[in-house]
């Protein structure tokens, strides 16, 4: 076994073999997930079979993949470093100008492989190069991951012991393979996660991607045996540490008040973990507490101007400013984890924002870079708030207040007035419109109006955000008081009206032309346009013409201001006339009249003496049909009568009705006498039975 063995010693026991040789735990090179792929499609299952010139390959092809017999064995050795066999019986160790042998051997060859064979042997030269031992360790990593999954032909059953045979198949010379075989049994890991890890690790660190390097490596052993994976897990632990040491150092002068210092721990933190979210935002965290310890007004590093909703950033470049770029990251004030860069920032000193939210207290930092990495402390501006104000805002006054309109910006969410009077102190004025205001009763003065549209999530603490304000100004004057009561009493065709006195002004009664007004509304313009004076009197008696409407108003007038009280229509429709009346069928008949304006129904009724039916018409309908109504009647005789009927809010004077008379409808007439039956009809009903019959 195994652990009799000892140096100087021979083994008595043919199955006794010396130690097992120590396998390498990762490929230890960048880029060997690439070099494989490439390798397979040349159709070699590992990097030893480009290594032979050509013509020796196709030379020991019938020793590959057979069981050779010793004194013919060709295979590589694999354990000790790299070799070959060559001339004489002696071996050659795969070095620096054996690999060069090799590619131009490929390169004048006429393998249809050979231009892209050659290209792959040169990244073998790099690695030799670079590493006398890495092309050994590929080769063995490559024939280990090949013998634990049996290799990319069909093999032995999953889980079965790996033989010599199975080692020497892939080139290995057999005073190797049973050691090699045995070895990848005993503890080469299968193909998997640790795998995966060990192949990728390389690929990243090092590297300034501190955190994808540790979760890679995350599953590779703590301590392994590999003493090149531990050096290289060595180095990134080492690195962790330094980092944490600087962020615990940030902290701790953050904490004394020391900006600056703290912004020179986290920038060498993030210089070492670029892809570690907390140094930048510890970074950021430190230069706003710097930006903001040092801000003279005026002198800013960074200048900010807000157009409309468009940010545009300029600031001054560094004293070293060759070959240094800028990257700008916007984030909410407060929130430097929440930092996001903007686009198409180029190595110029100025870029504009036109996509800032709204409502949000946001900073910006300018974050210089030299070859890709953070090159200084980045320079952060003071708070910008971008929150709109409402446009269109205007002030009418109106009777005893003010009325204000304004048009809020669609992202706003509230809006909030406030008004101060006469200089004194600003009083928030509740609104039941988002646009719109009536801020009534008001006391006589100076009012002044700011309008200010809240955005969510903006404020302290999460709150509403509040625009700077837009400000207007309105001087409330003394109204006259509107007329509080109106009465109507109609004498014959005579309307008689009253209406109480204003409280403030003198009154006066207005018949308008166009539509009605409300009660307290503003009629300053129209009465002024009338031209009429106040009546000394209040009770006026009027008289409406036949065919007219007339609404009056009562108006209190104060100066130039003018208010609108109580309103009465007086109506008085012209007498129905041209009425005329005619069957068109059993039970129909036709009333046609000419239309009593201004009314706008009339009721159609016939009367027989016996009963009656009448009908509501709209002047629309009668429109409609040529100025007439057809309606059910009865057949015997009846008189039609046509009735302008008043609106309901209207004080009508009575108009005649027309009248038409219906005469009976005609009787039925006779029925028709029976028709003549023909002479030779008669005579055959006439002439006995049998006349005429042959004798």
């Amino acid at each position: 076994m195994a652990q009799s063995w000892r140096p100087g010693v021979r083994a008595t026991d043919t199955g006794t073999l010396p130690p097992l040789p120590a396998l390498p735990q990762f490929p230890g090179m960048r880029g060997y997930a690439e070099l494989r792929a490439a390798i397979r499609d040349l159709g070699f299952p590992h990097a030893a079979g480009l290594l032979r010139e050509p013509a020796r390959r196709q030379a020991a092809s019938g020793v590959f993949g057979t069981l050779p017999q010793a004194e013919t064995d060709d295979g590589f050795r694999v354990l000790d470093g790299l070799w070959f066999p060559g001339r004489g019986g002696l071996w050659q160790r795969v070095d620096v100008p054996y690999v060069r042998r090799a590619q131009d051997a490929w390169r004048t060859s006429a393998d249809p492989r050979a231009l892209t064979a050659a290209a792959v042997v040169d990244t073998l030269e790099t690695l030799v190069r670079d590493d006398p031992m890495g092309l050994r360790r590929v080769v063995l990593w490559e024939l280990c991951c090949l013998l634990k999954d049996r290799g990319p032909e069909p093999g032995p059953a999953a889980g079965a012991a790996t033989t010599a045979d199975d080692v020497a198949a892939l080139g290995v010379h057999r005073s190797e393979a049973r050691l090699l075989a045995a070895a990848v049994d005993a503890g080469f890991p299968a193909d998997g996660p640790v795998r995966r890890a060990a192949e990728a690790v390389n690929d990243i660190w090092p590297g300034r991607r501190l955190r994808a390097a540790e979760r890679v490596a995350e599953p590779l052993p703590r301590a392994p045996h590999d003493h090149v994976l531990a050096r290289l897990l060595g180095s990134l632990r080492a690195r962790s540490t330094a980092v944490a040491r600087l962020a615990a150092r940030a902290g701790a002068l953050e904490a004394r008040g020391d900006w600056r210092g703290a912004a020179t721990a986290w920038l060498g933190a993030l210089r070492q973990a670029e892809d570690a979210p907390e140094t930048r935002t510890g970074l950021l965290r430190a230069a706003t507490g710097l930006a903001d310890a040092t801000a003279v007004p005026g002198r800013a590093p960074t200048t900010v101007a807000v157009d409309d909703q468009r940010v545009r950033l300029t600031w001054r470049p560094p004293r070293a400013a060759a070959s240094v770029t800028y990257q700008v990251l916007r984030f909410p004030d407060g929130a430097p984890e929440r930092a996001t860069e903007l686009g198409g920032v180029t190595g110029g000193l100025t870029t504009a924002d036109a996509r800032a939210p709204l409502g949000r207290s946001l900073r910006y930092a300018v974050v210089p870079l030299r070859g890709g990495r953070v090159a200084g402390v980045p320079l952060v501006t003071a708070p910008v708030l971008i929150a709109p104000d409402a446009t269109g805002l205007t002030a009418v006054p109106v009777p005893d207040g003010v009325r204000l309109r304004w048009r809020p910006h669609p992202a706003a969410t509230a809006v909030r007035v406030r008004r101060s009077t006469d200089g004194g102190a600003p009083r928030t004025v509740r609104t039941s419109e988002p646009d719109r205001l009536l801020d009534v009763p008001l006391p006589v003065g100076t009012h002044v109006y700011e309008v200010t549209c809240g955005y969510p999530g903006g404020g302290p603490d999460g709150g509403t955000a509040w625009s700077p304000g837009t400000r207007v100004t309105a001087r409330v004057e003394e109204w006259p008081a509107p007329v509080t009561e109106l009465t109507a009493h109609r004498a014959g065709d005579r309307v008689r009206l009253a209406w109480s006195a204003p409280e403030r002004g003198e009154s006066t009664l207005v018949a308008w032309t166009a539509g009605p007004v409300a009660p307290g509304a503003d009629v300053s313009a129209r009465f002024a346009a009338l031209g009429q004076g106040p009546l000394p009197a209040r009770e006026l008696e009027v008289t409406a013409e036949p065919g007219r409407r007339l609404r009056l108003t009562a108006v209190s007038a104060l100066g130039e201001r003018a208010v609108a009280g109580p309103s009465v229509v007086v109506e008085h429709a012209r007498p129905v006339g041209e009425v005329t009346v005619r069957r068109t069928g059993a039970g129909r008949a036709e009333v046609r009249f000419r239309w009593p304006e201004p009314a706008v129904l009339a009721r159609v009724a016939w009367d027989d003496g016996v009963r009656g039916e009448e009908r509501s018409v709209a002047r629309s309908t009668h429109r409609a049909a040529g100025g007439s109504v057809t309606v059910d009647v009865p057949d015997a005789a009846c008189a039609v009568t046509v009735t302008p009927l008043p609106r309901p809010d209207a004080v009508a004077v009575p108009a005649a009705p027309g009248r038409a008379a219906l005469s009976a409808a005609p009787p039925p007439p006779p029925p028709a006498p029976p028709a003549p039956v023909p002479w030779w009809r008669r005579w055959l009903r006439r002439r006995p039975a049998g006349a005429g019959a042959s004798p």
